[in-house]
């Protein structure tokens, strides 16, 4: 048979072949064949040119037989394109690859991701490869071999599944369950029709490790930052494989691939649902191209780095590169690759363990209520005692919480979004507290009591002689209720000086409201010549009048009058104020503490230098380390002076040396005295993960290592590292010397 149009192939275009019923070309270029009224057929519009067929030369029927098997043929050769896998860090149709071992715990349930059964949602350790040019309608047969597996529709990872194919396109998820003992030990095929991809693999594994270079295990274990400054001589500027820590807390990868001869890895700290100031999967640090140290038959190491809460830190001279800012309940996320070979290592670790874990690292919330002071009632033209208005007030009240975040993550702690904290600007009280037995706490000689309240004339109200402070304010109390008033009667301790305790009447309206009580015009508002009674009064043009150590038990008449009616009753909030100044300037922050047993307990006031000093004196952290330790006193005062530690009474430095550091003993302090088993609890739970019924079964998990671990004795291989030792010097050669 004559071939028409010679020297071409006659595939042109996706055209159908009209006035041929029934038949069409399914591809682009075919051309498109018409009868031309003479007894022959036309070719044109597909291809280069028409020309006249004679129907000698061809008939219909021939040219259908043609076509078809043409197109036919063209079909079969686009169907045997070969299979195509593409992975997830870019290469197309790799012969070798790189896995993550699952080892770690994505959705902090207890139980490590490749135990668990189906794998969590949350588990970013897995690989998704794209699988192209599988058979339309047909299905896709992969098979794992070693260390591998795929996963099931039901998230449950097995040696072979069939995946069903969208549009030529396969979608596979892999695993790595076991670490491979030798390169390309494990092994994945892909199969459609006769056509069988394979890509061998190798299982590594990447692990964090404390400081003595045991691992530190997300199912069952955390990180947590160093409680020694930045750049002492406990941070390791050089670390051989065998080196260890003297600090506990620093950290250092261990990398397990054996086919690898050298390597870097990159570790960050990343945002979770639960980190403050930055979204979930947002970057907040990273340290990378850490350069890997071997032993013979061993897995690799980094040098070791230690875990900061700020800026200044996270600057220290000496040890750039070894520090990694973090936040709590941040992800800290370790990145390997082994150059020229696809895929790549990943494993993710928590700072802190979730709030509801039995453990010593379990994640704790506090909460803090910060009212800034006007410096008289708004209506009368009163303005903060920071910042230029309102906006800005709260502005500086919101920093003090983002502060607090960066030095009490030492213990674990958070005090939650800044941008979401309780800040508020509140007038001045009004003069609303009535004190009996102020300061001395005297019994009483007898007498009577007149005052009015909101205006209205109250007593007089008969005290009998030896009636104690409480004795007659319980009395006062009794008079105000039947005259239609809310009174509230409160006992403050005894100061060092006084007999007993003095007692405040605090009084409000039917509607909460506090009532303003003023002394009845020539008339006293006690006749009694030996138990006194006071309206306390907050006036802010002198400053407010602080304690001292005699009297800090009870508080001032003005401290009381300022915050027992600005405080709330929930015995789990610290409350903070903050106002312009102290009257005598003997210090920039006050805290009244639940163990001196008075009636003021969880509220700290500090002052505009207190504020000041944000990241010089710490004051603020200071002074709620005071509340949570419960213990009013200054380690300084009863030891060496260690100007690095935020306890110290008198330290200010804005460096890495400065007052700043919590030690071990008192985060385990707070935890003992304000944790979630004491009463009131100021630190609850935080971030309350459901653990698995299975947890319990992995607490030892692995009771062998995955891959060998040689041991290496320090002392046989330690480094040279550069000491950078803060010795105790007295507090003054610190800087400007603030009482706190």
């Amino acid at each position: 048979m004559p071939v028409p149009y010679r020297g071409s192939s006659m595939m042109y275009g996706q055209r159908a072949l009209h006035g041929i019923p029934g038949v069409s070309c399914a591809y682009p270029m075919c051309p498109r064949v018409t009868h031309n009224g003479y007894g022959g057929w036309s070719r044109h519009a597909g291809g280069p040119r028409s020309r006249r067929v004679s129907s000698a030369a061809m008939s219909p029927r021939g040219w259908v037989l043609l076509l078809t098997a043409v197109c036919a043929a063209k079909s079969v050769r686009a169907q045997a394109d070969p299979l195509a896998v593409t992975w997830p860090t870019g290469e197309r149709s790799p012969t070798e690859a790189l896995i993550s071992l699952d080892h770690d715990d994505d959705d902090d349930n207890g139980v490590p991701d490749l135990a668990d059964s189906p794998l969590p949602e949350s588990d970013n350790d897995l690989v998704t490869v794209r699988v192209v040019n599988v058979p339309a309608g047909g299905t896709l047969s992969v098979h794992t071999e070693g260390g591998v597996r795929v996963l099931s529709p039901q998230r449950v990872p097995t040696d072979v599944a069939a995946v069903s194919a969208s549009q030529g396109v396969a979608v596979v998820t892999l695993v790595g369950v076991a670490p491979s003992h030798a390169p390309r030990d494990a092994a994945v095929s892909f199969t459609a029709g006769d056509t069988t991809v394979r890509v061998a693999l190798t299982v590594a594994s990447a692990v964090l490790l404390h400081g003595d270079n045991t691992l530190v295990l997300a199912h069952r274990d955390a990180v947590a930052p160093s409680h020694e400054i930045t750049n002492n001589d406990t941070l390791p500027r050089l670390s051989a494989w065998g080196d260890t820590s003297p600090d506990p807390d620093n950290t250092r990868v261990e990398l397990w691939d054996p086919g690898a001869d050298h390597g870097s890895v990159q570790v960050e700290s990343v945002g979770s649902v639960t980190s403050t100031r930055i979204a979930p999967g947002a970057l907040r640090g990273r340290l990378s191209d850490l350069g890997l140290v071997a032993t013979p038959g061993g897995p690799f190491r980094s040098r070791f780095l230690r875990l900061v809460g700020d800026d200044v830190d996270l600057r220290a001279s000496g040890v750039q590169g070894q520090t990694l800012l973090v936040g709590l309940r941040d992800i800290l996320r370790v990145h390997y690759r082994r150059e020229h070979i696809a895929g790549e290592v990943t494993t993710d670790l928590r700072v802190g363990r979730p709030g509801n874990d039995p453990g010593p690292l379990a994640a704790r919330r506090a909460r803090l209520r910060l009212m800034v002071l006007r410096d008289r009632p708004q209506a009368s033209g009163g303005r903060p005692v920071i910042g230029d208005d309102d906006a800005g007030a709260v502005r500086i009240g919101r920093n003090q919480v983002a502060i607090a975040n960066e030095i009490y993550v030492q213990c674990l702690v958070t005090w939650g979004e800044p941008a979401q904290a309780a800040v508020s600007v509140v007038d001045p009280p009004p003069s609303c507290l009535l004190a009996v037995g102020d300061d001395l706490g005297l019994h009483a000689e007898g007498g009577v009591v007149r005052f009015r309240a909101g205006g209205r004339a109250i007593g007089p109200v008969t005290v009998r002689p030896g009636w104690r402070p409480v004795d007659t304010a319980v009395a006062v109390a009794e008079t105000l209720r039947r005259a239609g008033f809310r009174p509230r009667v409160t006992q403050n301790a005894r100061t060092d000086y006084g007999d007993i305790g003095s007692a405040d009447v605090l009084v409000r309206d039917t509607a909460g409201r506090l009532v303003t009580l003023t002394q009845e015009a020539s008339v006293p508002l006690t006749t009694d010549r030996r138990q006194s009674v006071a309206i306390g009064e907050t006036d802010f043009s002198d400053g407010l009048d602080e304690f001292n150590n005699l009297d800090s038990s009870a508080g001032t008449l003005e401290e009381r009058a300022l915050i027992k009616p600005l405080r709330d009753d929930d015995i789990g909030t610290i409350d903070l104020f903050v106002v312009n100044r102290f009257t005598r300037s003997t210090r920039i922050g006050e805290a009244f503490v639940e163990g001196d047993s008075g009636a003021i307990l969880n509220a700290l006031v500090l002052d505009r230098v207190g504020i000041t000093a944000e990241r010089e004196a710490w004051t603020q952290s200071h002074e709620i380390g005071h509340i949570l330790l419960n213990q009013p006193w200054h380690p300084d005062n009863m030891g060496p002076d260690r100007p690095w530690l935020l306890m110290d009474a008198d330290a200010s430095l804005a460096a890495v040396s400065g007052p700043k550091r919590l030690t071990a003993e008192e985060c385990q302090r707070m935890e003992s005295e304000s944790g979630p088993s004491a009463v009131p609890s100021l630190l609850t739970p935080y971030d309350v993960v459901q653990a698995s019924p299975r947890a319990s079964a992995y607490r030892t998990w692995p009771s062998t290592p995955w891959y060998p671990r040689p041991v290496v004795p320090p002392a046989e291989t330690q480094a040279s590292t550069p000491a950078v030792h803060e010795a105790p010097l007295p507090a003054s050669t610190y800087g400007i010397t603030f009482v706190r």
